[in-house]
């Protein structure tokens, strides 16, 4: 396993939120998931992460989220950092998956405690919590991790990371207080990401990486540059539009952005597991008509 600065420094760049790819029937589709891997690699991508959110483990038994981390972790090798994530759940299961993942080969296990009211946790058994399992595995914190459970860990090694993801107010006061500590992924966005930079936030989830890789390059060109405007000129060209259309279809954001997108770009077909609506082959058609006309294709 790398060591920890190692891992710190590639947590850079457009990072590949991977979905889970299923078949038109609702099944894993492994060779999907290889050839989203596989494209991002390809582009300059360095970080494959697997996600609660975009990667579906919703709607996943306990024995698919493990095989699709396998799937991962095998496919990817070395060629890029591995982040795996969890279910939400209790400390037994969350040590015995931490256990998995490294045995596996992933860097980072991106831990997320139940969100359920009833079995939240306080500031002093998160903080309990998060030691106990990075006794086991290395780990990237995500969401909004109480301020005060951050400052009864600040000393814990093996937590390497933090994934954002609340609002930028508190991404902000993480990065006052650890970035130096913990590496900051911002929770998507090439436009979140532009307001976070400046402060520390050296990476972003990203679209683009896994499809379609030309405006999240042109964008951390620009950044790299310190070009500013360059960087929210490609923002406003490519992305905002695309979020727009994405919150106005009626398969969702998640349909268009993680799913219509990759068969639009010959990655991975578009199916989602039910109850998730898949885009229909007209509503592929005017996806089709709208990037081309804000020179997506």
């Amino acid at each position: 396993m790398p060591a920890p600065d190692e891992i710190r420094a590639r947590l850079r760049g457009p990072v590949n939120s991977l979905p889970t790819i299923f078949t038109r029937d609702g099944e894993l589709d492994h060779h999907g998931i290889r050839s989203a891997i596989d494209y991002t690699i390809a582009n300059g991508g360095n970080v494959i992460m697997l996600t609660w959110g975009d990667s579906l483990i919703s709607l996943l038994t306990d024995d698919e989220v493990a095989a699709v981390h396998r799937t991962v972790s095998e496919h990817v090798g070395d060629r890029a950092v591995t982040i795996a994530c969890d279910n939400m759940w209790g400390l037994n299961k969350a040590l015995a998956f931490g256990r998995y993942v490294r045995e596996l080969g992933f860097d980072l296990y991106m831990v997320r405690p139940a969100a359920w009211p009833g079995a939240l946790g306080t500031p002093e058994t998160l903080a309990d919590y998060y030691r106990a399992v990075a006794a086991e595995m290395r780990v990237m914190l995500v969401g909004d991790v109480p301020l005060r459970t951050c400052e009864l860990i600040e000393d814990e090694p093996n937590v390497l990371a933090f994934k954002e993801d609340f609002g930028l107010d508190y991404a902000h006061e993480v990065l006052l207080r650890w970035g130096d500590r913990w590496t900051m992924v911002g929770g998507g966005a090439m436009k979140r990401h532009h307001l976070l930079w400046p402060h520390g936030c050296s990476a972003w989830l990203d679209v683009f990486i896994r499809c379609h890789a030309e405006p999240c390059l042109t964008y951390w060109q620009a950044i790299q540059c310190h070009d500013s405007a360059a960087a929210w000129a490609t923002i406003r060209r490519y992305e905002q539009p695309l979020w727009q259309e994405a919150r106005r279809v009626r398969y969702g954001f998640d349909g268009l952005m993680a799913h219509a997108l990759l068969e639009i770009y010959g990655v991975a077909p578009r199916w989602r597991r039910s109850p998730a609506p898949n885009a229909t082959d007209d509503e592929m058609a005017a996806l089709r008509t709208f990037l081309h006309g804000i020179g997506l294709l």
